[in-house]
């Protein structure tokens, strides 16, 4: 027996499977129902309308399918109305934009479909949440949802649903005959580096973690397992069975309390399951839920990389950990910016569509015991529609006044509003290069007239190179071999990717080419300075 009078239901975080029971109807005292994050299927009930006291609704990380149930128009003194993560379909209610007090609507990674009306609105809307329904269209700019498509006519309608008809037989067909041809010649297909776009993380190999895991795993966030901090919240190290076998992992919890935390959170989650590359640091499931204050909790759990980040190899000091930095000699500083080049090369050119990353510096490149390079922290990245993906240059005006980066890797056309693009990439590895080379930070106290890690390289370019190379970096051999077969080719790379146009500035692909042909010549100087040194 159901009571008939309640206020509060809250069964997140638990393994409940089926469908949402009929009779939830004849709780019509609730003020607030929390089923998030568990298994449960079906359609959601329509009799949730008699609920009409309801002010939070949370289904989120289910496997609920069907539409969002009409009966919904009934709950007007909704607040936050939380359906992402379910395998929901159909149109955007329009009734929701009547919800006068709805502050908080997340709909995202579900299969919605059809078009966002350009003059939603929400009187008191905090948080509109859309990502990860590909076929919505329309909507405000803010939202960078593809336009809808025009239909003029009943007859171009007909004309349009004969082609599309047409397009999935010949599809249909020429995919039996790939499969015959595949069958016949008796050969694997092997597995793109991409992870199909419409696939969530809660369907990859491991599942969803609750928020208790995550609390044990780091020991209730000790500050013992702090390993790291950024703009968004803190990074823990922490142990956790997946797989039937403990893994270490890194653990990036989210300050949602900070502006902006729950998009950065959103857009790496977005980011992430597009790509993979052993030069990108991989995530292994994430954590939404509620903490044990009932209030909202996100987290990331990525693979552990355990030989720190870049800048504490090029920074020491006293209070970054205990670990015993050694000096890194100029063909590990190579090995180094090859391996973010490569990584970055993907982004840019190997996979559709592309991903800008919008913040790549020496903290966000982490080091494996092998000295490998994997580069992190995808909250600022974009993935760029197909007509941004064309060489524009930055010729474009961005809508926002918001610069995406860090202080002195930012692109310099980024501050006069241009478009956020791989050129402004390029820009940043640039300087990052320069600085694994010179030891220098960008944001440094110069010399007089002296502003920028790019100006002070390009005074001393090219006649007193050894002057700025940085002053740990191990290298043997000849001096003036030294200067002709790396650095002056690896400034001169340097400085071209830090061009003030960015239609002057390298591509990654030309770049990885060209550091490639760099260390080629070291290997055969290194070889040669050994044959002697031992003959």
């Amino acid at each position: 027996m159901i009571p008939s009078l309640t206020v509060l239901l809250n069964l997140s975080n638990n393994a409940l499977s089926g469908s949402i029971p009929t009779q939830i109807g004849k709780l019509n005292s609730l003020s607030a129902i929390d089923l998030s994050t568990n298994k449960l299927s079906g359609e959601i009930p329509d009799s949730l309308s008699s609920c009409v006291q309801l002010n939070f609704l949370n289904f989120q990380g289910n496997l609920l399918h069907g539409q969002v149930p009409k009966g919904f128009s009934s709950l007007r003194g909704l607040e936050k109305l939380d359906l992402s993560d379910n395998n929901l379909a159909g149109p955007i209610p329009e009734f929701l934009q009547r919800f006068e007090l709805l502050i908080y609507l997340n709909l995202s990674f579900n299969n919605l479909s059809g078009p966002v009306p350009n003059a939603w609105i929400f009187h008191n809307a905090t948080v509109l949440l859309l990502p990860g329904n590909s076929m919505l269209c329309g909507g405000p700019p803010s939202l960078q949802l593809p336009s809808c498509p025009y239909i003029g006519s009943n007859k171009a309608a007909q004309h349009r649903r004969r082609l599309i008809l047409f397009c999935m037989v010949g599809t249909l067909i020429f995919f039996m005959f790939s499969l015959t041809g595949c069958y016949l010649m008796n050969t694997r297909i092997k597995p793109n580096n991409v992870l199909d776009q419409g696939v969530g993380f809660h369907q990859e190999m491991h599942e969803r973690i609750s928020y208790a895991e995550i609390d044990a795993a780091t020991e209730s966030f000790s500050l013992t397992n702090l390993i790291g901090s950024g703009s968004f919240g803190n990074v823990y190290i922490g142990t956790l069975n997946l797989d039937e076998s403990l893994c270490t992992v890194a653990i990036k919890v989210l300050n949602l309390g900070k502006r902006g935390a729950n998009r950065s959170f959103l857009r790496e989650c977005e980011a992430l399951r597009k790509i993979r590359h052993r030069k990108l640091v991989k995530v292994i499931t994430v954590c939404s839920s509620l903490d044990r204050n009932g209030d909202e909790f996100k987290a990331l759990v990525l693979e552990f990389i355990s030989n720190g980040n870049l800048d504490e190899w090029l920074h020491p000091n006293s209070m970054t950990n205990s670990r015993n930095f050694r000096r890194l000699s100029l063909m590990e500083r190579l090995c180094i910016a090859l391996d973010v080049a490569e990584a970055l090369e993907y982004l840019h050119h190997q996979i559709e569509p592309s991903i800008v990353h919008c913040d790549i510096k020496p903290c966000n490149i982490l080091l494996d015991d092998d000295f490998v390079a994997h580069i992190t922290d995808f909250g600022l990245a974009k993935i760029m529609h197909t007509d941004e993906c064309m060489h524009n240059g930055g010729g474009t005006e961005s809508s926002s006044l918001v610069i995406k980066g860090t202080i002195g890797y930012v692109a310099p056309e980024y501050g006069s509003g241009s478009e956020t693009s791989t050129d402004g990439d390029v820009y940043s590895y640039g300087v990052l290069l320069l600085e694994i080379f010179t030891g220098m930070r960008p944001t440094d106290n110069f010399m007089d007239d002296v502003t920028s890690l790019v100006d002070y390289v390009r005074m001393t370019y090219p006649d007193k190179l050894l002057d700025i190379l940085d002053d740990s970096a191990i290298y043997r051999g000849d001096r003036q071999c030294i200067i002709d077969i790396f650095l002056y080719p690896m400034f001169k790379l340097g400085l071209a990717c830090c061009e003030d146009s960015p239609r002057h500035r390298m591509q990654m692909n030309d770049i990885v080419n060209e550091l490639n042909t760099i260390k080629k010549a070291c290997a055969a100087h290194m070889a040669v300075h050994e044959f002697r040194a031992t003959a």
